[in-house]
């Protein structure tokens, strides 16, 4: 069986790369969703450059087409593969509606981040998504039972991935335990959603370190800073993965020497229900680095950190409910180091790339038969 993926960013272009030429790594391969893991379960990949024609690519985004300039690409190879994975539900819209009308042969699958809000509009595009698509897969439990319960997908093109870290990519950095008199550092990372304003707040009350690393667009907006709050910046604004202040090896030090991991999320009261799947990556490197998470409560999560028992959930904006938060794991060292096993044994057990691309792996052979 053949697959060619489609990405949403250039940068997994370069990422693929050295995986195939075996080099080292810039990032984490589950950054590349699955596709790195698939011959282990005889599937071979291709993946469609991120960009030729780059005028084409721009009108596909002035008129709201998704990537023209892929699709385009996609239609002359298409013959050549047994199922198109797209990483974006916005990246096969041409191309799905080639295949709702028989044009298009080639089965697609599509991976949806986040649930939609039930309302007429949206029933009619899931309608039009669903039968343009031959598998449409799903990484929260909320996504995949609205759009059966909700919007009358088909269970049978469903499909609930769990995503998970490449475990093997964290394993050169130590996990230290941390002494009762010893200097306790909180470490926050990440731009998409984030609403460090809280955090900052929350932390200028409470006794202890506070790392930031983000894009200066992403960053604290409220001065001055308490002296205890160190924040790092990129000004490069241009590709995923471009904002870190960090190299990505650098901020898995950063983790390996943190008390816990802190994951401040904006999530504004009209989004509660619709919120994409921010601060997921956070939460993974957390549990591969062995830490406990504060995390503000994040309704689409499938993984519940309290009911895990890997970390404590914050309201969305609740200052006062981040500085109970931190002052429990201080006051609670020994419960803190546990949370921080429990979140790497349940990676091991089930959020790993070893498990969602074996899913995966399911989800692209079942596409290729017609339901």
């Amino acid at each position: 069986m053949k697959v060619l993926c489609l990405f949403d960013y250039a940068s997994a272009d370069r990422s693929w790369e050295r995986w195939q030429n075996k080099e080292e790594r810039e990032s984490p391969e589950h950054h590349l969703w699955g596709i790195t893991h698939l011959h282990k379960n005889g599937i071979d990949v291709d993946i469609l450059p991120y960009q030729k024609f780059r005028l084409i690519k721009q009108i596909g985004e002035k008129l709201k087409l998704g990537d023209l300039d892929q699709q385009l690409r996609v239609i002359f190879i298409a013959h050549q593969y047994d199922v198109i994975y797209s990483t974006c539900q916005t990246s096969t819209l041409i191309l799905g509606l080639l295949r709702i009308l028989g044009i298009f042969k080639t089965p697609l699958v599509v991976k949806l981040e986040r649930p939609f809000k039930n309302n007429t509009l949206n029933k009619i595009l899931l309608k039009i998504l669903a039968k343009a698509h031959d598998k449409i897969l799903c990484l929260s439990n909320r996504t995949e039972n609205q759009l059966r319960d909700d919007f009358g997908v088909n269970k049978n093109k469903l499909a609930l991935l769990d995503w998970g870290p490449d475990l093997p990519s964290y394993d050169d950095y130590e996990f230290p335990a941390h002494n009762i008199d010893e200097q306790r550092v909180f470490v926050s990372a990440g731009n998409e959603s984030r609403d460090y304003n809280t955090l900052v707040q929350a932390f200028s009350k409470v006794d202890c370190p506070l790392k930031i690393y983000c894009s200066s667009k992403s960053a604290p907006t409220l001065t001055p800073l308490s002296p205890n709050i160190k924040i790092q910046y990129s000004n490069r604004e241009t590709l995923v993965l471009a904002w870190k202040a960090l190299s990505w090896k650098e901020l898995l030090s950063e983790y390996a020497q943190a008390y816990a991991i802190t994951i401040p999320l904006y999530i504004p009261p009209h989004r509660i229900d619709t919120t994409p799947l921010y601060g997921l990556t956070s939460l993974l490197d957390a549990m591969a680095m062995g830490k406990p998470v504060i995390m503000t409560k994040h309704r689409q999560a499938n993984i519940d950190v309290e009911k895990e028992k890997i970390g404590l959930w914050v309201e969305p904006g609740d200052v006062k409910g981040w500085q109970q938060a931190v002052a429990y794991l201080l006051e609670h060292p020994e419960e803190a180091q546990e949370m921080g096993k429990r979140g790497r044994i349940l990676a091991e057990q089930k959020y790993n790339l070893e498990n969602f691309s074996s899913q995966l792996a399911t989800a692209l052979k079942t596409a290729s038969i017609k339901i």
